[in-house]
């Protein structure tokens, strides 16, 4: 068996290398997997691979966000109509669980399933069967379940949302993906690989970005860093280097406050915790004009000839001069 992941299961860490044993150690088995997860971390690549590497490879891999339908349109799309069955219904259709018969159906948000579904699901997984709406008869299903959330479904059924005998049912197997805040160590490697899949040359990361990256928290996980890195090359084309004034504002502002040292400000002498935060207030203030100096000291409060000075004390120099107008005739 071919041990290409694809899509890839990205990084070095040990979370993302507990993900390729599973898929590895779950490749002889059908048992139902929960794929759980923060949003944007990635839970349809695992699901993927796991359908990749299972003896269902050769059968389709069907997967629909139960978030993104209302439920008479999840119900119909799950299990299928006859023809009349409803307004519109001009021809029968068929489900996805009968589009997935042989292979792997995958569920994203599952926790978003009305109850009257999660009914018929569980149903459908116990017996093997699915009646079309406005259907007699029953129709044969040979289908592996991979359902993913980023709920907390025990919580749920605590609560009476979801209901506890399919909770259990979908849930053989847990997996979790782990946020991208807690795979500090992959971050590079995901930035590595997005060039790599579109034929680029990875750039160069200053020290200065590589620190506004990794203290960034990354809400959005790896959909964010790739948009992130979308906006980048639709703005900058195909950089050689990244600097700071790339990255949007909220990304780059984290290098600035873990340049503050709260040792420097709490424990060091006054002149030299004044001095340090003055540097990165300066630096702050320019990143976000974009290095226009009159801008920047207006700003700060600052004559233009006042935040020269301190720009020449502190030595500080822009990384982006190749891609930034200075101002030094304003």
């Amino acid at each position: 068996m071919s041990q290409r992941f694809e899509p890839p299961i990205v990084g070095s860490s040990a979370g993302a290398q507990r993900l390729r044993d599973l898929v590895l150690t779950l490749a002889a088995s059908d048992v139902s997997v929960l794929i759980t997860g923060e949003s944007g971390v990635g839970k349809e690549v695992l699901a993927r691979n796991l359908h990749r590497f299972s003896r269902r490879k050769r059968g389709p891999f069907v997967s629909v966000n139960c978030a993104a339908l209302a439920p008479g349109i999840l119900e119909s799309e799950l299990f299928g109509h006859d023809r009349g069955a409803f307004t519109g219904a001009i021809r029968a259709h068929a489900g996805l669980f009968e589009q997935a018969n042989g292979g792997t159906l995958f569920l994203d948000e599952i926790g978003e399933t009305p109850r009257q579904i999660q009914a018929k699901l569980l149903r459908t997984l116990q017996e093997g069967e699915v009646r079309r709406l406005g259907e007699g008869g029953v129709r044969r299903v040979d289908v592996r379940l991979l359902s993913a959330t980023n709920a907390d479904l025990g919580a749920m059924v605590s609560e009476g949302s979801f209901r506890k005998d399919l909770f259990y049912r979908i849930n053989i197997i847990e997996a979790r993906v782990a946020p991208l805040r807690e795979r500090a160590g992959d971050l590079f490697e995901l930035i590595g690989h997005f060039f790599a899949t579109r034929g680029q040359d990875e750039p160069a990361i200053p020290d200065d970005v590589r620190r506004a990256l990794e203290s960034y928290p990354w809400p959005g996980n790896v959909r964010e860093l790739q948009n992130e890195l979308l906006r980048i090359t639709a703005l900058y084309g195909q950089p050689t280097r990244i600097v700071i004034g790339m990255l949007s504002e909220r990304i780059s502002e984290r290098g600035f406050c873990t340049e503050i040292d709260e040792r420097l400000l709490y424990d060091a002498p006054l002149p030299r915790a004044v001095s340090f935060l003055e540097e990165n207030l300066v630096k702050k203030a320019l990143m976000r004009t974009n290095w226009n100096k009159s801008q920047s000291a207006r700003q700060l409060g600052l004559s233009r000839q006042g935040l020269l000075k301190k720009i020449k004390r502190y030595g500080i120099r822009r990384e982006n001069s190749d891609l930034i107008t200075d101002d030094s005739s304003s």
